[in-house]
């Protein structure tokens, strides 16, 4: 463990932030919620116009457009510098823009033809302008979560390649010769007919697209490896809105408009999950969530073809016996899967639990900073390894927050708090005398789960071995 492991690599004081990072986060945030609002108003007064379907439902990129402007502001509002907050700023900002293209074109094109003026430059504009939200909510929010920079220089070739694919897929929608997305009857303005392949290119581009996804998804697994308790937690917020994304993403094949509206509404899901991630808001145990996810998940699949195939057997042997189908091969079959379904969910949580669930063993980080501060050369900064020492005891236990102070009586000091505050500690270590008194206190974990014995005692040991290291110095 390094020196920076002792105090440095994570400050307890927040920073105070600069009057004006405030003022630009709600900037962003309301330059991405007034287009958003004027492409609202433009969808209600077509709202009885016969617009033709597109993707998903109309008012999704307003929603869209809401939920990262919201989630970017808060972040900037909280850490001027975080990258991510600046990603999700921009796609809500863009998807702001989008929404008000689209509908814009909707009046102008289709309910009231003619009544406004670049209607179909907006329709052409929204033909291709997602593409960029796609490639910042996509791989390089997942190339640069949770701390903005990459996991190592050499995922910068990842990163290009996606900018490059997102970057030829969006000129190539934009000067693809024909008739708009979504508006048929508008020639593509800027469409040039000479590119006879353009449409495979487009296509292909897309593909590679979709890989550069998949393969950025591949650094947060690489991050989650070599992460900190704090970080893996940051980390499976990201990963089970994407978990949730990817299991909704076949019912766009087999339920038609339901499918697009229930990928749409997942992939609101990741801007919310990041933002729970970045501000640490320990709201609810993600471990179950991403349990009950998988369990889930696939209990579902599993019954349903357990199902289909069921009332295609029993349906076999009605026409075989009796020459005709049968209402009660669906019932026998809907009593079979009713059958099944405890054993079947039993086996799954218990397979879950063993591969994916993850045992928190607080005693393994908490005797390595014990260990480094004992063999640490020269004086120790008593404030510093304090303030360390809390930190390192919140993110083993995965408590909300804590307190430590130093001394006895009159004299005790408080040295920091961090995470939700004020709390009734839940956990407390208390060791050592007079000037060297440690008092270390933790919040109730979310959801009521108790401290463990093992808990107790792994506290009590990093709290008395710092205790006795300062009482030496002293």
């Amino acid at each position: 463990m390094t020196s920076e492991m002792l105090g440095v690599a994570e400050p307890v004081a927040v920073a105070r932030r600069p009057g004006w990072a405030t003022s630009i986060a709600w900037a962003a945030w309301l330059a991405a919620i007034v287009p958003s609002a004027g492409g609202l108003v433009l969808q209600a007064l077509t709202g009885d116009a016969s617009i033709p379907d597109s993707y998903g439902f109309r008012g999704w990129g307003a929603l869209f457009a809401l939920t990262c402007a919201t989630v970017g502001a808060i972040i900037l509002a909280r850490q001027p510098g975080n990258r991510i907050g600046w990603i999700f700023a921009a796609a809500g900002i863009l998807n702001g823009a989008l929404q008000l293209a689209f509908e814009y074109a909707n009046y102008g094109l289709l309910a009231n033809p003619g009544s406004l003026p670049g209607a179909a430059l907006a329709a052409w504009f929204a033909s291709w302008v997602f593409v960029i939200p796609v490639l910042l909510v996509g791989p390089t929010l997942f190339l640069l979560f949770p701390e903005g920079s990459l996991l190592t220089p050499r995922w910068r070739w990842v990163l290009w390649a996606a900018v490059g694919n997102a970057t030829l897929f969006g000129i190539g929608l934009a000067i693809r010769p024909g008739p708009l997305e979504n508006f048929s009857s508008v020639e593509n303005p800027f469409g040039i007919r000479s590119l006879g392949a353009l449409e495979a290119l487009v296509t292909a581009v897309q593909a590679l697209l979709v890989v550069s996804v998949a393969a950025s998804a591949g650094s947060l697994v690489g991050r989650y490896r070599g992460a900190g308790q704090t970080q893996r937690q940051q980390l499976k917020w990201v990963a089970f809105a994407a978990l949730v994304v990817a299991m909704v993403l076949p019912l766009v094949q087999v339920a038609g408009k339901f499918g697009e509206d229930a990928f749409q509404l997942a992939l609101l899901g990741i801007p919310i999950a990041a933002g729970i991630a970045v501000l640490r808001y320990r709201l609810y145990d993600i471990d179950v969530l991403i349990n009950r996810t998988i369990v889930y998940g696939l209990l579902t699949a599993i019954l349903a073809g357990v199902y289909t195939a069921m009332v295609g057997l029993m349906q076999r042997v009605f026409v075989t016996l009796t020459g005709e189908r049968s209402d009660a091969a669906i019932v026998l079959s809907t009593i079979v899967v009713v059958t099944v379904f405890t054993p079947i969910r039993a086996r799954l949580q218990a397979i879950v639990e063993r591969r994916f669930k993850e045992t928190h063993d607080p005693s393994r980080p908490l005797a390595e900073y014990v260990a480094a501060l004992e063999t640490r050369l020269g004086r120790i900064d008593q404030d510093v390894a304090l303030r360390r020492l809390l930190h390192v005891v919140v993110d083993a236990l995965d408590a909300p927050g804590g307190s430590i102070s130093i001394g006895e009586g009159a004299g005790e000091r408080l040295i920091t708090t961090t995470g939700q505050a004020p709390f009734e500690p839940a956990l407390l270590a208390v060791a050592g005398s007079d000037q060297a008194r440690v008092r270390l206190a933790v919040g109730p974990r979310v959801g009521g789960a108790p401290y463990r014995d093992h808990d107790q005692a792994a506290t009590g040991a990093a709290v008395a071995a710092v205790a006795e290291a300062l009482a030496q110095q002293a």
